[in-house]
């Protein structure tokens, strides 16, 4: 049972230890950008019918909240880091949903993902917290 975020009061998927702490420490910064949408992107990912498209919806949310971030990740990144964040997400039916985008890959590629773009998040509000 989720005690905080969105989906607080419903049942949710409990996912490893660590994407656990990844998620607890975003849930924790309350009153940042973007709260709402990271919240949201949390309660699709553990919500108790997730899918394959629940799971993409989720990580395309939280690429949004990066994109919204790009200019500091530019920044504080090497180029190419940052460009690998926004790479993945355009390159593998997630965002654009183009021809041509890879789309044969597991669920598994989905869990990491989204524990990657919900870290690099938490790292934008520890960054943007030392630069205040």
């Amino acid at each position: 049972m989720s005690d905080q975020g969105e989906d607080q009061g419903r049942i949710v998927l409990v996912s490893d230890p660590g994407t656990e702490d990844i998620i607890a420490a975003a849930l924790a910064q309350t009153g940042q950008a973007h709260q709402d949408d990271v919240e949201h992107a949390i309660a699709l990912f553990r919500s108790r019918g997730r899918d394959f498209p629940t799971m993409r919806s989720a990580i395309v949310c939280l690429a949004g909240v990066l994109e919204a971030e790009r200019g500091l990740l530019k920044v504080e990144l090497l180029n190419k880091d940052s460009g690998a964040l926004f790479d993945i997400a355009n390159n593998f039916d997630l965002r654009h949903r183009k021809v041509g985008q890879k789309t044969d890959y597991d669920p598994a590629f989905l869990e990491w993902l989204f524990d990657w773009y919900l870290s690099t998040i938490n790292l934008v509000r520890k960054l943007r917290a030392t630069t205040a």
